[in-house]
C-alpha cells in the first residue's frame, strides 16, 4: 500500500512541475526530411532552427549545418515558417544574411506558411552558406505560437552538386520528442515495477 502512495505523490509531483513550470522557453527543430527536389549532400540533419522567446516576440535562427564539404558553394535562399498567429512586425537589421521578411499568407510546394524570409542570393560572399548563421525577431508572436508540426518550416537549399535545388522540412520540435521519450521511459519502469 505505501509503494502505491508514494509513486502516485512522485507521478503527482511530476505532473504538477509541468502545470507550473514554463515547458518551453526555446524550440529546436531539425531539417532532415526532403519535401521535393534533389538531396543535399551529406546525412542530415542539413540546418537547424530555433525559436526563443524574448520581450515582445521570438529569436529566430537559422544554421545552415557543414555536412558535405563537397557542397562548399551551398546555401540557403529562403525560410518558410507557420505559426498559429500571425506575426505583427519583425527585425532583422543586423543580420548580414536576410534580404528581406514577409508576413501574410504564402503557399509554397502546396504548404501554407505565414513568414517568409527571402536570403542574400548575390554576391556569393553574402550568402547563408554551410556553417553560417542568421538570426533576426519576429513581434507579436511566442514560441509557444509556432505551430510545431512537420509541415511547419521550410528551407530551400541551392547551389547543390550538380546545380540542383531542394526544399526540406522539419520534424516536430526536438523539445516535443524529449518530452514524449520521457513519458514513454517513465511508463516502462511502472511497468517493469509490477
Amino acid at each position: 500500500m505505501r509503494n502505491y502512495r508514494m509513486s502516485g505523490l512522485i507521478a503527482f509531483s511530476m505532473l504538477s512541475l509541468l502545470f507550473v513550470m514554463p515547458v518551453h522557453a526555446t524550440t529546436t527543430v531539425y531539417f532532415t526530411t526532403v519535401h521535393s527536389g534533389s538531396i543535399p549532400g551529406g546525412s542530415p540533419a542539413w540546418a537547424s532552427l530555433t525559436i526563443t522567446d524574448i520581450t515582445g516576440g521570438v529569436k529566430v535562427t537559422l544554421n545552415h549545418l557543414i555536412t558535405d564539404t563537397s557542397e562548399t558553394g551551398r546555401f540557403i535562399g529562403r525560410l518558410f515558417l507557420q505559426f498559429n498567429t500571425t506575426p505583427t512586425g519583425y527585425f532583422s537589421a543586423t543580420d548580414p544574411y536576410v534580404e528581406g521578411i514577409s508576413i501574410g499568407n504564402f503557399i509554397n510546394a502546396g504548404l501554407p506558411f505565414n513568414v517568409k524570409v527571402d536570403f542574400e542570393k548575390s554576391p556569393p560572399s553574402n550568402r547563408l552558406l554551410q556553417g553560417l548563421s542568421s538570426t533576426f525577431v519576429l513581434y507579436g508572436v511566442s514560441e509557444a505560437d509556432f505551430a510545431g508540426l512537420d509541415t511547419s518550416a521550410m528551407v530551400h537549399f541551392q547551389a547543390l552538386a550538380g546545380g540542383e535545388s531542394s526544399k526540406v522540412i522539419a520534424p516536430e520540435p526536438a523539445s516535443m520528442l524529449a518530452l514524449g521519450t520521457g513519458l514513454i521511459g517513465m511508463l516502462g519502469l511502472r511497468r517493469r515495477k509490477r
